[in-house]
């Protein structure tokens, strides 16, 4: 598989997403559901830094002069596998302090971050493995 075909894999699994969680945040605002709206609307920002990041990872491979181009593939999948790592850090030291502080609407917003992220990395592992749904 290229690069521009895990990237059009994941922005389709993207759109999908964050589809349906805009029309269930809408249904909770219209039943007064207001709080779990707003959690919905937290977990379609992890998927907008997700497809940023993505973009950002196949740039990054496909413009470094050290790989071949069979290796630029590896690139991509290593480089965003790093995003899983490195960009939900903040949101687990803010999971962390809020339990601290026992701001449980807080930490239950951080919580849900970190759950969002692992569902992006388990969806990009399938498709990056080739498995099919």
């Amino acid at each position: 598989m290229t690069i521009e075909e895990l990237k059009a894999k994941m922005q389709e699994y993207f759109v999908s997403r964050k589809n349906r969680m805009q029309a269930r945040a809408r249904e909770l605002k219209a039943l007064g559901q207001e709080e779990e709206a707003e959690l919905e609307l937290g977990k379609l920002a992890v998927y907008d830094v997700f497809g940023t990041m993505l973009e950002a990872s196949a740039l990054k491979a496909k413009m470094n002069p050290k790989y071949a181009s069979g290796d630029k593939v590896q690139a991509f999948i290593q480089e965003y596998l790093m995003a899983f790592i490195t960009q939900p850090a903040e949101w687990r030291l803010k999971y962390v302090q809020a339990k601290e502080r026992g701001e449980e609407r807080a930490a239950s917003l951080e919580w849900l971050r970190l759950e969002t992220v692992k569902e992006i990395k388990d969806e990009f592992l399938r498709i990056s493995k080739g498995e099919s749904k």
